[in-house]
């Protein structure tokens, strides 16, 4: 895959890529990116290019393993061990579906095609209790001549190289892993079985270059906005007087439906008051005014915008732009507080 130099615009066509890769294959990048898009596209890329990576030094090791166990059932059967009915005696039924869907696959009745057949599952099946006594009892060192293992302990190696195999064959998220870790695992597992194909791989892999190239984001460790919401707002209807003057610092005006129009605050309210003075109206009633008159006044409607309480405050604060003064942090359960533009810093 190979690196643009040339910043890549999602603006125009994000939301179809969205589209074609699925929301739920794209949700856990966007999760990990705060919600920036762009970074999530960032990650994605990463991920792919890490799996792309990961593909020789697991290659190596499957094609080294199968190839060591193919020469040790030679030696316990023939070079025809695939057909032995001797040894498809010991395979249990699983194993031995397998294997035919491998020489049915290979149409060929020639042990290697049959062998570049069988997936790891079959090769890491080959592990499990079952085939203790028959075959790893004494072959334990043939297989691995370069440590002293059980077959029990390379069973767990060799499952946890097959789950993170199958990760990889299936496109999914492997960004969060200790992927530098499994890396060294792998190597180390192939120094078991050839000491050369180890040093080979080592040499050769590029996981550990690709690792250096994960992404950064600068606002990753910005807080949610709802762990800088102020919690001192009220609602009040638009319909409502100023008589009914709240104590809280933040008074949310809504419609008859109860949607959000405008965040306002004493000086407002102060602001509109003082308007009216200047008309020589020097008894004024609060109860004749309503909190629609002060949004009018001030040209406050639709000074806000709305966020959700688990949004990156960083992003979040962005939309506070132009005439947009104020954040509304709104969940499930209604508004939990009101971040105002003039008075925060990001």
């Amino acid at each position: 895959m190979a690196e643009s130099q040339v910043p890549y615009q999602y603006a125009t066509c994000g939301t179809a890529l969205v589209d074609t890769l699925s929301e739920a294959r794209f949700k856990p990048y966007l999760l990990s990116a705060a919600r920036d898009q762009d970074f999530a596209f960032a990650l994605y890329l990463y991920n792919a290019r890490m799996a792309k990576a990961f593909l020789y030094p697991l290659h190596i090791l499957e094609v080294v393993l199968r190839n060591r166990i193919s020469d040790i059932f030679t030696v316990m059967f023939n070079e025809n061990w695939c057909i032995d009915k001797h040894f498809r005696q010991i395979l249990t039924q699983e194993s031995r579906d397998a294997l035919d869907r491998g020489i049915d696959r290979s149409n060929s009745n020639n042990t290697g095609d049959i062998v570049s057949t069988l997936t790891f599952d079959f090769w890491s099946n080959l592990f499990r209790d079952e085939y203790d006594r028959s075959i790893w009892q004494t072959k334990m060192h043939d297989l691995l001549p370069n440590v002293s293992k059980t077959r029990k302990s390379f069973q767990r190696d060799i499952r946890e190289v097959n789950h993170f195999r199958n990760r990889i064959a299936h496109h999914e998220p492997v960004y969060k892993l200790n992927l530098s870790q499994i890396h060294a695992d792998l190597i180390e597992i192939i120094s078991w079985l050839s000491s050369e194909a180890s040093h080979w791989v080592k040499h050769f892999s590029t996981v550990n270059q690709t690792l250096r190239t994960r992404p950064t984001h600068t606002i990753l460790n910005a807080p949610a906005v709802v762990e800088k919401a102020d919690t001192g707002f009220c609602t009040m209807g638009l319909t409502d007087p100023l008589s009914h003057m709240p104590k809280e610092r933040f008074i949310v005006c809504q419609n008859d439906a109860g949607e959000n129009i405008a965040v306002i605050e004493m000086q407002h309210i102060a602001g509109y008051i003082l308007s009216l003075r200047e008309g020589n109206d020097l008894m004024i009633s609060l109860g004749d005014h309503t909190y629609s008159d002060v949004v009018k006044h001030t040209k406050s409607s639709k000074n806000l915008i709305q966020r959700r309480p688990e949004d990156n405050l960083h992003n979040a604060a962005a939309g506070l732009t132009g005439k947009k003064e104020y954040m509304i942090v709104t969940g499930d359960k209604g508004i939990c507080g009101v971040i105002a533009r003039a008075h925060r810093k990001y």
